[in-house]
């Protein structure tokens, strides 16, 4: 990783990694915070490819752009218009507290921690090694991930079906049943 090639694709994949994150916190409108975090995501997957982790970048674009923001994007438009915006609220300060300690943790394990050598070669059996794992060892987590997943899909067009949308239905149903009555009596 020493030719300016290298260097280039890092610098740009971060810039649009960390420009993308940005964008997402002063983002007002949550579509636009969901392109960004598509975007952000896909740079992630820009800087495990420089890694060398070709699995790893191929299951972050499977599972997080591809699974992940698609599920946010659904939950985003079936949920009323009125509850889009990215209004302030009650949590904001709880929450730039939180994401201080947070920063502060990770700046201080970054300095802290003995990173070690590089190695020169990446490890070529990568793929299959992951694989195996998670075919062995964490395909129970896998499965539960699958699930709540699922769970949350149906929970967000559960929130998103308005109560006259049912009533509506139900008197469309007996009116039906109220002629097939009527009809098959005469």
């Amino acid at each position: 990783m020493d030719g300016v090639g290298h260097h280039l694709a890092f610098w740009s994949l971060a810039v649009i990694t960390v420009g993308a994150a940005l964008g997402i916190l002063v983002s007002r409108n949550l579509i636009h915070a969901m392109v960004m975090l598509i975007l952000s995501f896909i740079g992630v997957a820009g800087l495990y490819l420089l890694l060398s982790a070709e699995f790893i970048a191929v299951v972050q674009i499977l599972v997080y752009v591809g699974a992940i923001s698609v599920l946010m994007l659904f939950a985003i438009l079936l949920t009323p218009r009125a509850a889009r915006d990215n209004a302030e609220t009650a949590m904001r300060y709880p929450g730039l507290i939180l994401m201080g300690l947070v920063i502060a943790a990770t700046v201080f394990v970054a300095l802290e921690t003995d990173w070690g050598a590089v190695r020169e070669e990446p490890v070529a059996e990568s793929a299959r090694i992951i694989g195996q794992s998670l075919i062995n060892e964490f395909v129970l987590p896998f499965e539960i991930a699958a699930v709540l997943l699922t769970a949350a899909l149906v929970g967000a067009v559960a929130l998103a079906r308005r109560d006259d949308e049912d009533i509506d239905a139900h008197e469309q149903s007996l009116t039906l049943e109220g002629r097939e009555d009527s009809g098959g009596s005469s």
